[in-house]
């Protein structure tokens, strides 16, 4: 068994036995779901992205599978409430998901952080739709409703394809 082999099956084994040991309460402090889809993508299916240096990929992807174990260790050195549970994915798991968006097309708005995203897209949407009703060129919020249906289909694309991470996700 290769070196690489090892790091995915110790990084399994880890994340099990992690998740054995806390109850639902303090599960979702370990970002299970970001996790279980870093693991997906990392471990289980790792595919090249054509577009990125594939040598700096792979020694991108080995930083990482480091980084969750480290996360995993931190995660054990510590008392575990909502407080520590961030202040542990900002220091940790933040940068692995920056990784996966970049080689993996990953995005960060996982878990129930969507108020903000939705709030931003339908800004932009009804700022077009007023400029474009006072020039009367439409009578009815045509960009608010097309920006919010792509991000919604885009949310639905994200999280069928298992490219989703956030924080207590």
């Amino acid at each position: 068994m290769d070196k690489r082999n090892e790091l995915d099956t110790l990084i399994k084994k880890e994340f099990d036995e992690l998740y054995s040991e806390f109850d639902n309460e303090k599960r979702k402090y370990i970002n299970p779901k970001s996790i279980n889809n870093i693991i997906f993508h990392l471990i289980e299916n790792p595919t090249p992205n054509p577009k990125r240096n594939l040598k700096l990929q792979e020694l991108g992807e080995i930083r990482m599978k480091k980084k969750l174990l480290e996360y995993f260790k931190a995660i054990r050195n510590t008392e575990l409430d909502m407080k520590s549970g961030a202040d542990l994915y900002f220091r940790y798991f933040d940068k692995i998901g920056s990784f996966m968006s970049e080689y993996y097309d990953f995005s960060g708005n996982g878990g129930k952080n969507f108020l903000i995203p939705i709030l931003i897209v339908l800004t932009i949407g009804i700022i077009i739709d007023t400029v474009l009703f006072l020039f009367n060129w439409v009578n009815y919020p045509l960009f608010s409703i097309l920006f919010f249906t792509l991000w919604i289909t885009r949310r639905i694309i994200k999280f069928s394809s298992k490219r989703q991470y956030g924080l207590f996700y």
